[in-house]
């Protein structure tokens, strides 16, 4: 029987021992919300991994401020109500923005125009707020004596550190001080104005998404919370090569015969784009860069890596099948974040059976285990990534790995199921 087998048993088991209670002969309900799905970031997959587990736990009902279809036909195929504006809140950029807070000015207009959204309040027995742009104006619609938990998956981008405001290259560093600057000014207040709730309200708790995270809730909220990991749905991630695996990857890869290896998210300094070239010059690697950014920042990277000698390929709008077939068959999965709060692509990544290598900061500390399970590596350290990349390559280690991998995930206990029961736990605690 293989480990993924025996985890997905386990975690059943636990759910035939513990059948979801009841308040007053009923469930609980439980109103989830996330203002804006439409990016498909780390946090709006996380919830839609959840979402199946918590409506077997719970009575669930749903609200945001923006989805994408596929989402909504996801979300309602398990029965759940999807609340949402018919003209859909935009997420906007823009220096001005990020100044003035005006983006979250108009969600929380958004928030109060929403038809109905009072009655689902009223209705839920509790709440499950995930944070993310739009997300904290949702907290002034809700009641001090309705019970709110709130899943905190990383601070106010830019707020709290100027790296976000670089140039994708790290240059612009002039510009990024006075933005911070004038943000810290006009916006800090605000967001910090927003957490207050959870200090004065026993109702209203907190966990965030990695012991990282819970540091940068104290640290820059003066907040103690809990810890509530992401999870990865194991049953999505198949270690099996099928047959047409050779076929997507003849569709998706330029140079079929070339190692290489993957990195996701948006081409920003946050995510360290650039910097993930930097550190694989002389790894004789390719890069592919999955998700990418407008026309001429994929040219700009694409340019940069072929000035370090490093080729680079860009990909967009992967489903999963493509994504988890690309992975599988790279020689290393990487990331060079700044910060990164959690990180779900480490933990995919062992579900998979594919050598993590990432940076030794933010979130990945708390799923990779260097040496053990994949490397962790100093930013800025090449000798230390060139060698972590050659581990990666040798056949016996990525066996050990990918095994510890998968008892990592179950140490961790990062499924659905585990998600569910500690949240449910931790509503009942202030119901």
């Amino acid at each position: 029987m293989s480990t993924i087998v025996k985890i997905l048993i386990t975690e059943q088991q636990k759910i035939n021992d513990n059948p979801p209670k009841t308040m007053n002969g009923r469930a609980i309900r439980l109103l989830v919300s996330k203002a804006a799905m439409v990016r498909n970031g780390g946090a709006a997959r996380d919830l839609l991994r959840n979402l199946p587990a918590l409506s077997r736990k719970f009575e669930v009902k749903f609200c945001c401020l923006n989805i994408l279809e596929s989402q909504r036909q996801q979300v309602e195929s398990l029965g759940i109500e999807v609340l949402c504006p018919e003209n859909q809140w935009e997420v906007k950029g823009g220096i001005w923005n990020e100044i003035s807070a005006k983006q979250d000015r108009t969600s929380g207009k958004a928030w109060q125009n929403l038809e109905g959204l009072g009655e689902l309040i009223e209705w839920a027995d509790a709440i499950h707020l995930a944070t993310g742009a739009g997300s904290m104006d949702f907290t002034s619609m809700v009641p001090s004596s309705k019970p709110l938990h709130l899943h905190f998956h990383e601070s106010k981008s830019g707020v709290f550190d100027s790296v976000s405001h670089l140039n994708k290259d790290g240059t612009g560093m002039w510009r990024a001080r006075v933005v911070h600057a004038l943000q810290s000014f006009y916006h800090r207040r605000r967001i910090i104005s927003s957490f207050q709730g959870f200090k004065q309200n026993e109702k209203w708790i907190i966990s965030a998404n990695s012991n990282y995270s819970a540091g940068k809730l104290m640290e820059e909220y003066g907040i103690k919370g809990g810890v509530l990991f992401p999870v990865v749905d194991l049953s999505e991630f198949d270690r099996e090569n099928p047959a047409n695996d050779d076929e997507i990857i003849d569709r998706l890869r330029e140079s079929n015969d070339s190692e290489y290896v993957v990195s996701i998210g948006n081409i920003s300094r946050f995510k360290g784009a650039f910097e993930a070239v930097e550190h694989l010059v002389g790894c004789s690697v390719d890069l592919v860069w999955v998700g990418g950014g407008s026309e001429s920042e994929n040219q700009s990277l694409t340019a940069f890596g072929r000035k370090h000698g490093v080729h680079v390929q860009i990909l967009s709008n992967l489903d999963s099948v493509e994504l988890a077939t690309l992975m599988k068959r790279s020689t290393a999965v990487i990331g060079l974040a700044n910060g990164e709060a959690f990180g779900l692509t480490p933990i995919e990544s062992m579900a998979l059976g594919v050598p993590p290598v990432f940076v030794e900061e933010g979130g990945y500390r708390d799923t990779i285990v260097d040496g053990v399970n994949g490397r962790l590596v100093a930013r800025g350290d090449l000798a230390g990534w060139s060698k972590a990349i050659m581990e990666a390559r040798d056949p016996e280690t990525r066996s050990k790995w990918a095994e510890s991998g998968l008892s990592r995930i179950e140490e961790l206990g990062l499924t659905p199921e585990n998600y569910a029961a500690q949240l449910d736990e931790r509503i009942r605690s202030v119901i």
